[in-house]
């Protein structure tokens, strides 16, 4: 019923809570809707709370230039090679620019990327740029 989706709605929903809580007039047979309503929301704030942690994540934003992104590797490849993880990254994460006949195409293509281990994984820092 009440899907939260970002931190702005995650902001609503406990000011709502909070409303709720304080605010609102109920009856004896309006207790018990109410409560279900409030174990709703408040099982969706768990939900956006304890959801999995992306893979990547900007970490500078250049606006219509691009950004640069720190990419992690899956666990699988732990233990592979620098050369393993490279390869891996150009056939799943790299953005190949093709040119087009139309002057900015809004396509994104990769700059640069270096690869990296930290706490045993390998990491990617990865440039994107966009043809504007």
């Amino acid at each position: 019923m009440f899907k939260i989706t970002d931190a702005e709605k995650l902001r609503d929903a406990y000011t709502l809570l909070a409303f709720i809580r304080d605010d609102v007039p109920t009856t004896v047979e309006q207790k018990s809707g109410m409560a279900a309503f409030m174990v709703s929301i408040k099982k969706e704030i768990r939900a956006y709370n304890n959801r999995p942690a992306p893979d990547s994540r900007i970490v500078e934003e250049r606006g219509i230039d691009g950004y640069i992104e720190l990419v992690q590797l899956p666990n699988e490849l732990d233990k592979a090679s620098k050369t393993d993880a490279a390869e891996w990254f150009r056939e799943n994460r790299y953005y190949e620019f093709y040119p087009t006949a139309y002057d900015c195409s809004g396509q994104r293509f990769t700059n640069w990327y270096k690869l990296h281990r930290r706490c045993g994984h390998w990491f990617a820092y990865h440039s994107v740029s966009l043809d504007v």
